[in-house]
């Protein structure tokens, strides 16, 4: 509302609202009133149309709209149709609602460059299935809606605008607001993970980002490209899909460098924990050997706790002891003990569950649900997490849990704690045995599930939904991996 009413008018409308309800009860239909005869009054919204027409689309439904933009053949004008987004569709979802919404839209496009006007020039009602917008360049110039994504909506492109963009990224990412760089990743990321575009299309527009060095940017990217990893990550591809994402972000890495400095901005720091903590995640090596080295400084002064920053202790903590064995994890271990400040006590904690080691995770499980351990029992959701968040924790974590509920939910004696842990496990499950594995979990334990139940459901349903995002996706980002100079290169005899 701020931006389609003004910031002006909006604050006048809230001023007469508290001024004039004062003394007296209101509803939300009392704040459109005030809201509409200001923006009349300031001519910020049309006559004929009224501030709870617009919100009442709003706030009266669920979910948020997706605007397609398909352009004509000359591209001087593009038609514009709008749906409810739905990262995952329910095939047999009973919701026969017909979702539609009263749309700001704002665009601007590579002929006329304009990523500062953010008032609506177009309305989209809730009762046009569709829109023409027309004045637009040719066919060979991108066009960008929802500038500076002051509107809360999604924009799918037809193949042609996005491959422009692509371009415009490629050639000078700059030309582009940084704020409509991250809404173009995202949708772009977004749509392909819905089956609403190729991810041929998805993965080329993040090869921009050798380039980029803004954090909003980075940080959409990254927690989009969690779920490819996340899918991959036990499959032959991973290796190539590897190499793609450290190839995006070595640049990132080299120019933040791994010495955190006080004096940086705060955009700074975060953008260098971004860099870091992913480029050791992806078993970067001179990440791996720089983090390593710190934390052998540590071991060698444990008193100082000076030596590894505040704000890379996760990673540095993670990435050594996932590099180490028994003698970094026992160091870790009695530091966590010896600390007395919550925050270190609960990433080392965290880092603990990084081991490489199988049977060092093993007994650390065992500890977790032992009182005299030193973990307290609140503190297991993070210990637990961590573990299953570790490629060679994961399976061990799962078969604790199967075999363990019991023992599990009387220590805990919470089967919502439970529930989440059962999640975090099964997070990454994509294939039909695992999906078995859970069906025949939640029928062994029936009687023992309670409203963790609820978690299972969820779980095999997710499951089933991973299942069918690797049938549909999978080979297509190996291929677009392999053809993109990714391929792992070994020799065949």
């Amino acid at each position: 509302m701020n931006y389609f009413l003004t910031e002006t008018t909006f604050r006048k409308g809230i001023t007469n609202y508290l001024n004039g309800q004062a003394y007296s009860n209101a509803d939300q239909d009392d704040l459109w009133q005030y809201l509409t005869d200001a923006a009349h009054e300031d001519a910020t919204l049309p006559p004929d149309m009224t501030v709870k027409e617009v919100m009442d689309t709003w706030t009266l439904q669920m979910g948020y709209p997706v605007i397609k933009v398909v352009r004509s053949s000359d591209g001087t004008s593009a038609t514009l149709t709008q749906e409810r987004f739905l990262l995952v569709k329910n095939e047999n979802s009973s919701d026969t609602h017909d979702y539609k919404w009263w749309v700001p839209l704002t665009y601007t496009s590579q002929d006329n460059t304009n990523f500062n006007n953010t008032q609506p020039q177009v309305w989209m009602k809730d009762s046009e299935a569709e829109i023409t917008v027309s004045s637009l360049p040719e066919k060979d110039q991108w066009v960008i809606f929802n500038v500076q994504e002051t509107g809360y909506y999604k924009v799918n492109y037809d193949d042609d605008n996005w491959n422009l963009l692509i371009q415009q990224l490629n050639n000078d990412h700059q030309v582009i607001h940084v704020i409509n760089r991250a809404q173009i990743i995202d949708d772009a990321m977004d749509f392909a993970q819905a089956g609403q575009l190729s991810y041929n299309i998805a993965l080329s527009v993040n090869e921009y980002l050798k380039s980029e060095e803004e954090f909003i940017a980075w940080n959409t990217a990254l927690l989009n490209l969690e779920y490819l990893e996340m899918m991959f990550s036990r499959k032959g591809g991973y290796g190539a899909l590897k190499r793609y994402l450290l190839d995006l972000l070595i640049p990132l890495y080299d120019s933040v460098g791994f010495e955190d400095n006080p004096s940086d901005p705060h955009l700074e720091k975060y953008k260098r924990v971004l860099a870091l903590s992913n480029a050791c995640h992806l078993d970067y090596q001179d990440c791996v050997q720089n983090s390593v080295s710190l934390f052998q400084k540590w071991m060698q002064n444990p008193n100082n706790n000076s030596i590894v920053s505040p704000n890379l202790k996760s990673t540095v903590y993670c990435t050594a002891i996932a590099a180490g064995g028994e003698e970094e994890w026992n160091f870790g271990w009695n530091q966590y003990l010896a600390s007395n400040v919550a925050s270190e006590k609960t990433t080392l904690l965290y880092a603990l569950g990084c081991t490489k080691e199988l049977w060092i995770l093993s007994r650390y499980l065992d500890m977790m649900f032992d009182e005299e351990s030193g973990i307290r029992r609140q503190d297991v959701r993070y210990t637990f997490a961590s573990v299953a968040e570790n490629d060679v924790g994961r399976d061990l974590a799962w078969y604790y849990i199967r075999d363990q509920w019991d023992m599990m939910s009387a220590y805990l004696r919470s089967f919502t704690t439970l529930g989440d842990l059962l999640l975090t496990v099964t997070n990454d499950f994509n294939t039909r045995e695992e999906k078995h594995e859970l069906e025949v979990f939640k029928m062994d334990h029936a009687d023992a599930l309670e409203t963790a139940e609820l978690a299972v459901d969820q779980a095999i349903e997710r499951t089933g939904n991973n299942i069918a995002w690797m049938d549909h996706n999978y080979d297509t980002i190996v291929e677009w991996l392999n053809a993109h100079g990714y391929a792992s290169q070994f020799s065949r005899h």
